[in-house]
């Protein structure tokens, strides 16, 4: 299939550490973040300088590594915002740290932050060891009286087979005391390139998430290949500057590398080509057959989610 031309990239996820403070059950990071490094704000505006040329609406800074963990972060916030000012900016944090007017500071620039909370006390510690309840508490009490500028700030809750019957208390001891705005529920993904998630729901925790928590549960059912936006709008950029396809296969060895490399020359090229390609004809190359989305559309059909 002859390349067709590139369609500009809307939407950035874009990794400024892969330092972390946890090892979430659920998370490759180990397998796949090589030298832990802090992004330079050199470097940081190299990639931006870049990526300027392009009309991105919507941006993620977060990837392998705790976001805040960053010892610049408000400014790498502010800095994004500068070459993007009308881009949609959200960042996840874990919250298992101390509230700082740093923290504050980058509220000014971001437009939703994802509070990551999966589970409740135990199942919270055991999902996100080494975290702890007491100190996620803390960090909520201490944001609770904070300015948050018009950052909207929700619950980003990943559902599995252990913690489905803990999103009410989350709901009701977090959620709503905390004044946060939503219950984001997303199901168990596993990011590799060589692994296949296996649900373990019992029919009777879908029908319990179905007829509760439809509405929160983030997806698209009816999904396939071609429905993808990432090999056409968009891009995934490490710390270190690699360039990959997208944020579920974070074990790919990337495309290029955008510190050396022109991210369109990067997306032109054969192999970034071929997945793009796979893709749009619903025929994947090897890293794409075993995407966790795809594997999630048979529980997302099941309980009807599009949303």
């Amino acid at each position: 299939m002859q390349n067709s031309p590139l369609k500009p990239i809307t939407y950035a996820y874009l990794e400024t550490t892969n330092y972390c403070n946890l090892k979430c059950s659920f998370c490759n990071r180990e397998e796949v973040i090589g030298k832990l490094q802090h992004m330079s704000i050199e470097k940081y505006e190299v990639m931006l300088q870049k990526l300027s040329e392009h009309p991105i609406t919507e941006a993620k800074l977060m990837g392998m590594g705790e976001p805040f963990l960053h010892p610049k972060f408000d400014e790498i916030c502010k800095l994004f915002k500068s070459y993007f000012p009308k881009a949609f900016l959200i960042v996840a944090t874990n919250c298992q740290y101390r509230f700082t007017e740093r923290i504050e500071r980058a509220l000014e620039h971001i437009d939703l932050l994802y509070f990551s909370i999966d589970g409740y006390k135990e199942s919270y510690e055991k999902d996100r060891a080494p975290a702890k309840w007491e100190k996620l508490m803390k960090f909520l009490d201490d944001f609770k009286n904070s300015d948050r500028k018009n950052c909207r700030v929700t619950v980003n809750y990943v559902v599995n087979p252990n913690n489905i019957y803990d999103i009410q208390k989350v709901n009701d001891e977090i959620l709503i005391p905390y004044n946060l705005e939503e219950l984001r529920l997303n199901i168990a993904q596993d990011w590799s390139e060589d692994k296949t998630m296996v649900g373990g729901y019992k029919k009777e925790d879908l029908e319990y998430l179905k007829k509760n928590w439809k509405a929160n549960i983030k997806g698209k059912s009816k999904w396939d290949y071609n429905s993808c936006f990432w090999p056409e709008n968009g891009v995934y950029i490490t710390v270190d500057g690699r360039v990959l396809m997208c944020a579920l296969n974070t074990s790919a060895s990337g495309f290029g590398n955008i510190f050396i490399e022109d991210i369109d020359v990067i997306r032109q090229n054969k192999e970034f080509s071929k997945v793009r390609n796979g893709c749009k004809e619903n025929k994947p190359e090897d890293h794409c057959k075993n995407c966790s989305y795809k594997e999630l559309t048979p529980i997302l059909d099941y309980l009807s989610v599009n949303n």
